[in-house]
């Protein structure tokens, strides 16, 4: 008994989900005088046809009724689908373009009707049947057309380089095809387009029905796609063709069928002549530029970012960005590009963004001239063109306190460098030779060379009494370039310890311009990474160890906007010590 009570419990608490719908459709649309039509109503729930009535048509059997019921359980929730059906087998009265009125119906205090469906009659071959005939067969002829493929588009006129949307699709009408198999299909390229596929979810497309002249039909989709003609004139979309078994029966027996579908012309117009000089083949919708330069007021080496971002409804995939006039004392860092584009039966829309990253080495004013960006609106018919204005930025010098703090060195260690430059005496090339032969004592020369022995003599003890001193200066320098190197690398080590990357890149970047001031006798304020390149190509240091060099030094300035891991860092502690190492014993 209990069970009987929760049955019941269950039965009641069913949810009947959807709201109240109702539609009507026939069999075919195209008929004779001595055919007949199939007229179907069906709601979601049941409803009374009273004195139901069809002007110009006569009802020869019915109505039939049936219903169904679906029950499901989901999420713990009892829901169940009904389906009501009322049909009535017509004959139309007369030849011509008649129309089976909308129906009314009332539920729950609201009124909802049918659509109006229009008949093409023909002449029949045969008398027409009397009215008074009502042994008439019910079963409508069968109809081949009432099973097609179809190539469909919103528009066939359109211009270079336009998107439409292109739909391969496969219509069944549900009267005359109980169940249908698609075994193979072939869908051809076409010549002359670009195409992008849209991608359905779930890697295929939902089968639907759709009621079309008020037959209802199975409708499967093969494929959808965005095309955009590359050329002007017609342009063909080859028809398709599919391989099918419908109503297959209990004995796995079906007719195999052969679908082809029909083929399309565009006819594709020209785009207007004399476009914009930025004019780079964009066509869409609601295009929009917006240019963001990060900072106007900056110092020397700092970094300086410009983003670009394009967005609108069109082949983006296909735009190229617009290019970016610097002066040429601002040093430049490889564009990135990103996109953010979507592709659906709306078509291709989204943004595309480049990112340019620039460092000023010299102080002063600098131009970043206007940016344009043109295309073809299509709302209009017309070219326009976007532009963002020119923008100034101002670099400062850097602040003296904080060089000093990085790469400047005490005066007097330079002090010393330029005393060496004074000590260094050249090798004489042009010599003269005495005849040791000849007798010389009594000689002008003999004379001569005796009055200047003390002279002489004085010049070799001032030679060896400073020999040291001469030999030293040179040690002197190794030492210091030694010691403010292994200043540099413990403190570098000491922030890489205590995670403070971005402090450890800058004492190494300082290293280096330090290392290549002291060695070269350079000053540090001509020094960068560029001329860093140059002064050691120019003293001929080995092209591996300049390249190395210059990764290190090219990692040190992408760490100021773009944070590196404690792994990169490590490597790059690392690589300067043993490049350190090469650059001694390349000298």
């Amino acid at each position: 008994m209990k069970y009987v009570f929760l049955y019941i419990s269950l039965f009641f608490s069913l949810t009947y989900i959807g709201q109240f719908n109702i539609e009507a459709f026939v069999n075919q649309n195209k008929i004779t005088l001595d055919e007949y039509i199939k007229y179907t109503i069906k709601s979601n729930e049941r409803i009374r046809l009273t004195n139901l009535s069809f002007e110009n048509f006569l009802i020869r059997q019915g109505p039939f009724t049936s219903s169904s019921s679906q029950t499901t359980i989901i999420n713990g929730k009892f829901e169940q689908v009904k389906e009501f059906s009322y049909s009535y087998i017509l004959s139309p009265k007369k030849e011509g373009d008649i129309t089976i009125e909308s129906i009314q119906v009332n539920y729950e205090n609201d009124t909802y009707q049918t659509k109006p469906i229009t008949i093409s009659v023909g002449k029949g071959k045969t008398n027409k049947p009397s009215q008074g005939n009502q042994n008439t067969t019910t079963k409508p002829p069968e109809n081949n057309t009432k099973f097609f493929a179809k190539i469909s588009s919103p528009k066939r006129k359109l211009y270079v380089g336009e998107n439409i949307l292109l739909e391969y699709k496969i219509y069944a009408s549900t009267y005359h095809i109980r169940n249908l198999e698609i075994t193979d299909y072939e869908l051809p390229m076409s010549n002359d387009v670009w195409t992008e596929l849209i991608e359905p979810k779930n890697n295929q497309w939902k089968e639907k029905l759709e009621v079309i002249n008020g037959i209802q039909y199975r409708v499967f989709t093969l494929k959808k796609e965005i095309v955009s003609p590359q050329k002007s004139g017609d342009i063909d979309i080859l028809p398709f063709e599919v391989k099918t078994v419908v109503n297959r029966d209990f004995f796995n027996r079906g007719k195999q069928k052969i679908l082809k579908s029909n083929s399309l012309k565009l006819k594709v117009k020209a785009l207007p002549p004399n476009p914009p000089i930025s004019f780079t083949g964009q066509i869409g919708r609601n295009y929009k530029l917006n240019v963001d330069v990060k900072k106007t007021f900056l110092k020397v080496d700092d970094p300086l970012d410009i983003h670009i971002e394009i967005s609108g409804n069109g082949n983006l995939k296909q735009l190229d960005m617009p290019k970016l006039s610097l002066p040429q004392d601002l040093e430049k860092y490889p564009e990135e590009t990103k996109s953010n584009i979507k592709v659906n039966e709306k078509g291709i829309y989204g943004k595309k963004k480049l990112h340019q990253l620039v460092i000023p080495r010299f102080h002063g004013e600098y131009k970043i001239p206007s940016i344009s960006f043109s295309y073809f609106d299509l709302n209009s018919g017309k070219y326009k063109t976007l532009i963002h204005p020119e923008t100034i930025i101002t670099v400062e010098k850097t602040d003296k306190s904080s060089a000093s703090n990085t790469i400047n060195f005490e005066k007097s260690q330079q002090d010393e460098v330029v005393t060496i430059n004074d000590n260094i005496r050249h090798i004489k090339t042009k010599t003269e030779l005495f005849d040791f032969s000849s007798p010389i004592f009594g000689t002008a020369y003999y004379w001569g060379l005796l009055a200047s022995s003390p002279l002489i003599l004085l010049l070799f003890l001032v030679f060896f009494s400073n020999k040291d001193k001469f030999s030293n200066s040179e040690k002197t320098l190794l030492k210091q370039i030694n010691k403010q190197t292994q200043i540099h690398l413990s403190n570098a080590e000491v922030n890489f310890n205590s995670n403070s990357l971005d402090q450890f890149y800058k004492e190494i970047y300082s290293l280096w311009i330090s290392l290549i001031s002291k060695k070269y006798s350079i000053d540090m304020a001509e020094l960068n990474r560029s001329s860093i390149y140059q002064v050691l190509e120019k003293n001929k240091v080995n092209p591996d160890l300049i390249r190395s060099i210059d990764e290190i030094l090219t990692k040190c300035e992408m760490a100021q906007y773009s944070p590196l891991s404690a792994d990169d860092a490590d490597i790059c502690l690392s690589k300067t010590k043993e490049l350190i190492q090469n650059l001694k014993d390349n000298a």
